[in-house]
């Protein structure tokens, strides 16, 4: 009995095979799951991309609200749901925490 029997053998069982198919689909869920969170977004708003280089070109600003307390990057969800009349922007997180403002939690790079 050579070794190529004793696995045909082995994968012939049938509660074998649907148990490696469950565990192969399940496998393969996990690993397209894990690669569709992944966003790819255009690169002036990838904060990870963009924070270091735009912040060696002096191309990124901060934005806040005249009627908040937080500071945003340009692209993090509550910067963009701000209305255009009440932005009020700053040219760096230092002059930003100066007029009292602090950084949003839920802004990815500050």
């Amino acid at each position: 009995m050579n070794v190529s029997d004793g696995v045909k053998r082995f994968l012939s069982d049938d509660t074998v095979f649907y148990s490696l198919l469950v565990l192969l689909v399940g496998v393969t869920s996990f690993g397209l799951g894990k690669l569709s969170e992944r966003q790819i977004l255009p690169p002036e708003q990838s904060a990870a991309v963009t924070l270091t280089e735009a912040e060696d070109k002096a191309e990124i600003y901060y934005v806040a609200s005249q009627k908040g307390s937080k500071y945003h990057l340009p692209w993090c969800p509550g910067a963009q749901q701000m209305s255009e009349e009440n932005k009020v922007f700053f040219e760096s997180e230092t002059a930003a925490k100066a007029a009292g403002y602090e950084p949003a939690s839920n802004c990815a790079g500050l």
